[in-house]
């Protein structure tokens, strides 16, 4: 249990923005949500499992309409993962008003 003690942090954080939590991808425990712009563009949002006393978030451009590859990278104190997270939130969401 890899995220036991940040699984609720996480559990939280995806609640609040109505995301569905992946918890498992290929066998292994991950964390990782996907948002949408549009139909035809994806983000995700993912958390590594934590390492020592820190943890990285990543947010990715998974498909866009302009083909852009988009990547932000938050490596923070565990204590900082709700920050972390709601940084990754508003930095897809400024890349979605990319095309507005």
């Amino acid at each position: 249990m890899a995220y036991a003690s940040v699984d609720p942090v996480i559990d939280a954080w995806s609640e609040a923005h109505a995301l569905n939590l992946n918890t498992n991808f290929g066998g292994h425990e991950r964390r990782f949500v996907y948002t949408w712009n549009s139909p035809v563009e994806c983000f995700q949002i993912s958390i590594e499992p934590p390492e020592g006393a820190q943890i990285t978030i990543n947010a990715w451009s998974i498909e866009t309409w302009d083909d852009v590859e988009l990547h932000q990278k938050w490596l923070v104190p565990i204590a900082r993962l709700e920050f972390a997270l709601q940084a990754a939130w508003r930095e897809v969401e400024t890349w979605k008003l990319r095309s507005e």
